[in-house]
């Protein structure tokens, strides 16, 4: 069985880790527009509910885990 595909990359420079860290953080960037952009499209009657509110904090967690990303590198 092959093993993760993150087990085999190289980080051994900080260049190549701050290039996967920037590539982690458009792909978590990619998932929070996608998730506001699900929650613009929600109709307003489902606005107060649990899966709303679940969205509104994903939203909020990925845009915390993106600048703690960016800080660190």
């Amino acid at each position: 069985m092959k093993e993760a595909l993150y087990f085999e990359v190289n980080y051994g420079t900080r260049r190549k880790r701050k290039t996967q860290v920037k590539a982690v953080i458009a792909l978590l960037g990619d998932i929070r527009n996608a998730e506001s952009k699900a929650l613009l499209n929600t109709p307003e009657n489902f606005q107060n509910s649990e899966s709303y509110e679940a969205g509104e904090f994903a939203v909020d967690a990925l845009d915390e885990a993106i600048a703690i990303l960016a800080d660190a590198y």
